[in-house]
């Protein structure tokens, strides 16, 4: 038979909650979710007024900021999302004329992408205001200690997804013992 609670039980159980919302509201991932929601929310208003473009498509083009074509496959590898969200979207990007799609020399089958004029010049015009906004986020952060914790973060991120497969279970949600 359950033991019914007291309020000196009650307490602790609250006490208890609180103390993981608040492991929860730090836990790095929460923090850097919630700067990075903070800073798309920022530019978003500036790139939707000017060219009406989703800070997804800007995270696109810029990944495409480079000479070089580059396959679905590897934008959605450096975007880290799935490659049906990077050609629905590129559709849209294409449509817009800010991206061009060719065909590889090698294999005709695989769609590789470039930034077209119009999307050359969409992310030239926005660096200014990147470099503004970023100055104004980070106003009192030591410049080299940020650099060194991205790379850092980054580095791990990648060796993460490459071995993502291959990670051990999480603990299970019922509080049973994982196979860690």
């Amino acid at each position: 038979m359950a033991r019914p609670k007291t309020k000196k039980t009650s307490q602790k159980s609250g006490t208890a909650r609180i103390s993981q919302a608040k492991l929860l509201h730090d836990h790095i991932v929460g923090r850097i979710c919630r700067l990075g929601d903070a800073m798309v929310r920022m530019s978003s208003r500036h790139f939707r007024k000017l060219w009406n473009l989703r800070h997804t498509d800007v995270r696109l083009l810029n990944i495409l900021d480079s000479e070089e074509p580059v396959p679905v496959s590897e934008i959605s590898r450096r975007a880290l999302v799935d490659q049906a969200w990077v050609s629905r979207s590129l559709r849209a990007l294409e449509a817009g004329k800010f991206v061009q799609r060719c065909r590889d020399a090698e294999d005709s089958r695989l769609s590789l992408f470039t930034l077209t004029k119009r999307g050359r010049q969409v992310l030239d015009e926005f660096r200014p205001y990147a470099a503004w906004s970023e100055k104004v986020l980070l106003k009192g952060v030591d410049a080299s200690k940020l650099k060194a914790l991205l790379d850092q973060l980054e580095s791990n991120t990648q060796g993460l997804m490459d071995t993502l497969e291959y990670m051990p279970q999480p603990p299970s949600h019922d509080g049973a013992k994982s196979n860690l």
